[in-house]
């Protein structure tokens, strides 16, 4: 009669993972390509942003002192006044932005203070000013940081591998890591038997049949088949692995309320997903929004409690 493997503590097994990884090499990309890429040093601006004054709107560039006391029946003849669109730079020796109702003719029919109609220059940010921390995921609308003069970015890419876990490659993705087939520098596999077991089972359901060892030399995790063990292996040990390899550390939880009750089995990590409404789901298959770990020594919550979850 075998012995059943023994079941290793969650926390103990990702110290394991985490001891046979480490950080990797940043290299620099133009920001286009660094979208969707963890960052290794903060972005910082360039130079002061806007790098000089803006229009914020449509109108006529106008030096503010000159409209003092201008109005319907005591308009103030300025002519030769320069017509400027939002965003575009304001010529020299103007400070505002007259609307187009203003004016009429040459004349200003009613007064704009300094600055009025205007981004001044370094208002956004200043020259040296940190934009985005290091650790931070680049987001597709992170490309508008080309507006404060950067061109490129130092991010770390971890590879991974996936040998029967392809599902989860969407996942890794969205991490910031890529997905290779040699030069792994961690492997995620499901139904290939591992070289080495450094913890053949783990204390959680779902999720006990996930093992930690080396699969062709390299650190591996191997993931049960079935989607809330796969699932459960990758919240639990790979995206924490992933994560740690970029120098990203996990969001910060949010607090909900349970919709109904969560029991989870005592001595086990219980991973729950959540729907809409804080909604235990019965099966990873169905709509996730966010993510309860019920500790070990806990055998469960009432509906109601709140709740701290992470993002599925």
């Amino acid at each position: 009669m075998s012995t059943p493997p023994r079941l290793v503590p969650v926390a103990e097994a990702l110290a394991v993972v985490l001891g046979l990884l480490s950080v990797v090499a940043p290299r620099r990309l133009p920001l286009a390509e660094a979208i969707g890429r963890v960052l290794a040093e903060p972005l910082r601006a360039m130079g002061p942003v806007p790098p000089q004054a803006m229009a914020l709107r449509e109108g006529w560039a106008v030096a503010a002192a000159r409209t003092e006391g201008a109005g319907p029946y005591a308009p103030v003849p300025l002519p030769g006044l320069a017509w400027v669109l939002a965003g575009a730079a304001l010529p020299p020796g103007t400070d505002a932005v007259l609307p187009p109702f203003a004016r009429d003719g040459d004349l200003v029919l009613e007064p704009v203070g300094p600055g009025e109609g205007v981004r001044l220059a370094g208002e956004t940010a200043a020259a040296g000013t940190e934009l985005r921390p290091a650790g931070a995921l680049l987001r597709p609308a992170d490309l508008l940081l080309a507006a404060a003069g950067i061109e490129a970015a130092a991010i770390r890419v971890p590879r991974i591998a996936l040998p029967g876990a392809g599902a989860l490659a969407a996942l890794v993705a969205a991490e910031g890591a890529a997905v290779v087939t040699d030069g792994a520098d961690l492997v995620l596999a499901c139904g290939i038997p591992l070289d080495a077991v450094l913890c053949p089972a783990l204390g959680a359901r779902p999720g006990e049949a996930t093992a930690i060892g080396t699969l062709g030399g390299r650190p591996a995790l191997l993931l049960a088949p079935l989607p809330e063990d796969l699932l459960a292996g990758w919240w639990l040990l790979g995206r924490p692995a992933v994560r740690a390899m970029t120098g990203r550390s996990a969001p910060p939880p949010r607090r909900l309320a349970l919709g109904r009750k969560v029991a989870s089995p005592i001595g086990f990590t219980g991973v729950v997903p959540l729907g809409p409404g804080g909604m235990p789901q019965d099966s990873a298959l169905t709509a996730v929004e966010a993510l309860l770990i019920v500790p070990p020594g806990l055998e469960g919550y009432d509906a109601g409690t709140q709740i701290e979850a992470c993002d599925p």
